[in-house]
């Protein structure tokens, strides 16, 4: 190293003996730095080389859980959901794992940019940068009002009322926030129904039985995290129920849909007339709940035309169904009916559609109970297709001089060229993203924002809820907080703007909008509870009383409905769904989630289009075939993906493909349906996400789409195999015979003090693979890229194995059971890979864990080929971050080196820092002291860890549920996993 031999071996010595090896490496440089080390004098909250937490709250999408960060040297490490915050209550989606990764992406704006005249961005100081934007408001202000327009991510509390003060002082009222999923329809419907145009809240937890028809409520509608816990509760609460707990009624499955109990695949666009017709059939067989019955006068016969009989011939669902699905959902009350969220608004008949899932929680008595009114979601105040319809007219005209965007893409998502012609009318654009996309394209100056991590902030999901952001960490680049650049900003139009926005910095204006005005003069009681609000994540309220509701007559509404106008499909109905780990598109440069496996088919590192089999059979083309998709909007091209999860007439893309070139990650993957959809509904002020009339072509190109978790099919014969997963509703308590008692061949090992185990409830895992994100996180885990994935070169230690079961259909209802069943290093007691290992690599320690040493192994691979699992990762290259990637990485867990293999420990590092901390404390470990990544991350609870020696852990009693087995236990070795089989009605008897 160069300028190693200038240091004399005293110095040396010296150096090693008082300071960290950051500091050695400093002194090996030829002028050295002024400090000797990092944190001489460390901060109140800082001790280097241990953790630091800090709440905060994740903006990946409008839901607004809460966070705990974690930073090591002021770094980022890792994101944990807020235990405090009532949304999440510690739990967290893989979006929110992947928040971490967002900071530290390469492509990030790393100062402010102007567009030159040659069209190319060139950096531009702070200071000039505000002085532009101020000369061009100041000149967009003098000319007349209502010249500037605002549009963004949704925002509460402080920026929202800092930009509608800097607005009114610019003489403006136009402010836009857009999210690509408005969720109008729902408030339309509540509007007809109740005479409030709000969405309502959905309280799963609460449920007996749900009802979808299309909604997406585990990955992405409204709050998914919550939703999940919900939805998870009522299957645990319901496990015994032999109808199930859940019904999809949908012409496609989403990852929700998988984890339904009951698929009914409507004819797209029938979801309105399913919803009515099962509405008539508790008004006909007399099931209506008390609370509703003085509606009957007028509900009978507005209901009558949508008769099951009538009905079926449009809808592919039979009566007998029909019946059965409204004897349920009124026994099992509460019950409860959702519409169909985003791959369930269509041109026509959204609005339709959620009015009656409405109605049918009139019926059967569940608002009040499992939906009510009044939660004050700030979803309520988005942008619908008519704001943003006048905004590109008025565009277009010239009205607009200044076009500010913070944070929002509407280019992306908004399915018209109307939108990036109008941009090129703006004589101004500025932009506040962070990275580059689709919109940041068409700016003029950019000002880069912080990342949410990085911010003073505070955001109210619903009321509340108020929830504060803090920096966890200092700012990467040279960023600055669009607040502040606001108030610098007014400070240099006029005094006007001046008087308005004052001249406090951003973080102080957060502070005192939280304390009030005269936080100053009282000090330090302030300070505390200041202090206080930052340690919770904010201020969190009990949920208020519902507001009190009452249907209106609709008659009128359910007579517009004319079930004539369901037609047969002319080619195919393309349904375009959010992304589990892409949500609209936003998270696509996030390299964790392109190699995390799509839940639904498992591909990774592109997009696909999904169509039946049969389909598939006839256009002559198989999986990976490129195909040709033309609707009456547009055409594209992507990759085939076949699958018997949509109908035969039905053809579904997700969005988040088809990115910018200017993102190295999620640019150029793929194709964006974005551009096969009409630019609005034809009955609402809403976006449309289906349409029908699609035509299909075979194309020539032939694309890569690696597959890593492949679907497993199994007939349900009653075998062992078949059967492992699941158990009926009626045996969920009947513990299975085993087929022959234990034999030992080698002395049982001993686990003086703990033997770490792990329960997995396949009841309850949703497969969101947030565990296998949280994996990558917290265990540096390198992420290869699609070539390798395509050579089955991945480095995932937890793989999501989705287990398809054949189920005799019940009166006409289709009952395919979907098994998520999460798959990682079992920490055999008997571990075949141990004993092949000729150096000593894998050995089994005194608390029963299958421990790898990286510096021993030599890379024969041999434990791989004996593990029956196959959860070992070999290195197969040096894969390296791009910087500043590397920033991320844990410091508490070695990164591996080519010829080295790699598993699931458990994550062994928190095992340890878990008995540190319980001895430093002069106690035993307790039963949640040590929680592994995934267990801590996951939404449905579904994964619990502990010590099996302490009989009172909960993973103890877990383990010796009557639902417990091990995985390929015929094999005898001795996993310390224990899966809790699946409820699945109508599941055949094991014992047969």
């Amino acid at each position: 190293m160069a300028g190693i031999d200038s240091i004399e071996r005293r110095r040396f010595l010296k150096v090693i003996g008082l300071t960290s090896s950051a500091a050695l490496f400093d002194q090996c440089s030829p002028t050295g730095s002024e400090n000797v080390i990092p944190y001489f004098v460390s901060p109140d909250d800082v001790t280097p080389g241990v953790g630091a937490y800090y709440a905060t709250i994740c903006r990946q999408c409008p839901a607004g859980c809460g966070m705990v960060v974690k930073t090591i040297n002021g770094r980022i490490t890792k994101a944990e959901g807020n235990p405090k915050h009532p949304i999440n209550q510690g739990r967290l989606c893989g979006r929110g794992q992947a928040a971490v990764q967002v900071v530290y992406n390469p492509d990030r704006f790393r100062q402010p940019l102007f567009r030159q005249q040659n069209g190319t961005m060139a950096p531009i100081s702070w200071p000039d940068a505000e002085t532009m934007l101020a000369d061009k408001l100041g000149e967009s202000k003098r000319r007349g009002p209502n010249r500037i327009v605002w549009i963004g991510e949704l925002q509460t509390d402080s920026l929202d009322e800092l930009t509608a003060i800097w607005l009114h002082a610019l003489h403006s009222d136009r402010r836009l926030f857009y999210e690509s999923f408005d969720y109008e329809p729902l408030r339309q419907a509540g509007a007809i129904a109740f005479g409030r145009a709000e969405v309502p809240r959905y309280l799963f937890d609460r449920a007996n039985f749900i009802m979808s028809f299309g909604a997406e409520f585990v990955e992405t509608w409204i709050s998914n995290v919550e939703f999940t816990a919900g939805y998870s509760t009522t299957r645990q609460r319901r496990i015994r129920d032999a109808f199930g707990t859940f019904a999809c009624i949908s012409p496609r499955r989403s990852l929700t849909g998988l984890n339904a109990d009951v698929w009914v695949p409507a004819r797209p666009g029938s979801e309105a007339l399913v919803a009515l017709a099962t509405a008539h059939a508790i008004v006909d067989q007399g099931l209506v709940h008390p609370s509703a019955g003085a509606h009957a006068g007028w509900l009978r016969p507005a209901l009558a035309r949508f008769a099951a009989g009538r009905t079926a011939a449009l809808t592919d669902v039979s009566p007998d169904s029909i019946g059965a699905l409204a004897r349920q959902f009124t026994a099992a009350a509460p019950s409860l009916a959702i519409g169909g969220g985003v791959g369930g608004t269509g041109l026509r008949h959204a609005a339709s559609l959620e009015i009656a899932a409405l109605l049918l929680n009139v019926l059967a008595g569940n608002v009040g109970e499992s939906l009510t009114y009044g939660a004050g979601y700030a979803l309520d105040r988005l942008a619908t297709r008519d704001d943003l319809d006048q905004l590109i007219q008025s565009t277009t005209r010239g009205d607009v001089d200044v076009l500010l965007v913070h944070k929002a893409n509407p280019v992306l998502t908004l399915p018209t060229t109307a939108l990036t012609s109008a941009l090129s009318h703006v004589p101004f654009v500025v932009s506040f993203a962070s990275g580059p996309d689709e919109t940041t394209d068409y700016a003029h100056l950019i000002l880069p924002d912080h990342h949410f991590l990085e911010a003073w902030g505070d955001y109210t999901p619903r009321a509340g809820v108020n929830g504060v952001m803090q920096p966890v960490a200092e700012r990467l680049f040279d960023t600055r907080a669009t607040g502040d650049v606001l108030i610098d900003v007014a400070n240099q139009i006029d005094d006007e703007c001046a008087r308005a926005c004052g001249h406090a910095a951003w973080r102080d204006y957060v502070r005192s909008r939280w304390l009030g005005d005269g936080a100053a003069a009282r000090g330090g009681e302030s300070d505390l509870r200041w202090s206080e609000t930052l340690r919770t994540g904010g201020r969190f309220a009990a949920d208020a009383a519902p507001a009190p509701v009452a249907l209106r007559d609709i008659s009128s509404t359910l007579n517009s409905i004319r079930p004539d106008e369901i037609e047969p499909i002319d080619g195919f109905a393309l349904v375009v769904s959010p992304s589990m780990h892409f949500y609209d598109g936003r998270s696509a440069n996030e390299s964790w989630l392109q190699e995390v496996p799509d839940p639904i088919t498992s591909t990774v590192w592109n997009g696909y289009v999904a169509l039946h089999p049969d389909a598939a059979g006839r256009l002559g083309v198989g999986e990976g075939d490129g195909v040709r998709v033309i609707s009456p909007y547009g055409r594209l091209e992507a990759a085939a993906h076949i699958t018997r999860d949509t109908r035969a007439d039905t053809i579904a893309m997700p969005l988040g493909y088809g990115r910018s070139p200017s993102l190295h990650v999620g640019g150029r993957r793929g194709a964006n349906p974005a551009a096969l959809l009409p630019p609005r509904a034809a009955d609402g002020a809403h976006a449309c996400w289906r349409v029908d009339g699609v035509r299909l072509e075979r194309a020539t190109r032939r694309v890569l789409l690696p597959v890593l978790d492949a679907t497993m099919t199994a007939a349900a014969k009653s075998t062992r195999q078949a059967l492992a997963t699941m158990v009926r509703p009626d045996r969920v308590d009947r513990p299975e015979a085993q087929p022959h008692p234990p034999v030992d061949f080698y002395p049982a090992h001993s686990h003086p003090e703990h033997r770490w185990g792990m329960a997995i409830d396949l009841n309850a895992c949703t497969g969101c693979h947030a565990c296998v994100v949280a994996c990558y996180a917290e265990n540096n885990i390198a992420v290869v890229g699609e070539q390798f994935c395509a050579q089955g070169r991945e480095m995932s230690w937890i793989r999501i194995e989705r287990q398809s079961h054949a189920v005799p259909a019940d009166r006409g209802l289709q009952r395919d059971a979907h098994v998520f069943m999460p798959m990682l290093c079992q920490q055999c007691d008997e571990a075949p890979c141990e004993s092949v290992c000729p150096v000593y690599a894998t050995y089994h320690n005194p608390e029963g864990l299958n421990a790898q040493v990286y510096v021993r192994c030599i890379g024969t691979r041999f434990c791989s080929n004996n593990c029956p699992y196959k959860v070992r990762r070999f290195n197969w290259a040096r894969y390296g971050w791009p910087a500043p990637l590397g920033e991320q990485l844990n410091p508490d867990v070695t990164v591996r080196s080519a010829g080295v293999m790699e598993k699931c420990t458990f994550c062994v590092q928190r095992i340890q820092a878990g008995k540190f901390e319980a001895k430093r404390e002069g106690r035993a470990v307790r039963d949640g002291d040590i929680t592994p990544a995934c267990a801590q991350t996951c939404p449905a609870d579904a994964i619990v860890f502990g010590d099996l020696h302490d009989p009172n852990s909960r993973v103890s009693r877990l383990s010796g549920a009557a639902r417990g087995y091990h995985a390929l236990e015929e094999l005898n070795t001795r996993p310390a996993i224990t899966y809790l089989r699946r409820s699945v009605p109508g599941a055949p008897d094991g014992g047969d």
